[in-house]
């Protein structure tokens, strides 16, 4: 199948805030050592039984979102990494992961950085008043 097939496919998944949290959270009551790709994607698995697309697009999903965050292309919208490898994250941009498109690459993916702060930015509520 080709990576542009592929990502339409992917793209076609609808992927839910709770779908993210959900995974997230699963990845992270896995031992650390348990983390790598191969841990991730069983967690899939069981989180989303029968839907191996589901489970692969939450995974790109969430590893799209983690780039970014560590690249500090959104600075302000987490916390500093926890010991335990966890970050609190502001909504808009959890909202942002579950809808933007991923791109795929041969051996990636990931969001394209504009489009995806533009969403976060428009999603964010403006404090105080004019």
């Amino acid at each position: 199948m080709s990576i542009a097939k592929r990502q339409n496919d992917l793209n076609a998944v609808i992927v839910t805030v709770a779908d993210l949290r959900s995974a997230s959270e699963a990845v992270h009551a896995l031992l650390p050592e348990d983390r790598d790709w191969e841990g991730r994607l069983m967690a899939m698995v069981r989180l989303f039984p029968g839907n191996p697309d589901k489970g692969l697009a939450v995974e790109y999903r969430l590893v799209a979102m983690a780039r970014m965050l560590e690249a500090g292309v959104l600075p302000g919208w987490a916390t500093p990494e926890a010991s335990d490898g966890s970050m609190l994250i502001a909504e808009p941009v959890w909202t942002a992961t579950a809808t933007e498109p991923i791109i795929l690459g041969k051996h990636e993916a990931r969001f394209d950085q504009r489009s995806f702060l533009t969403r976060v930015l428009s999603m964010a509520a403006p404090e105080g008043n004019a």
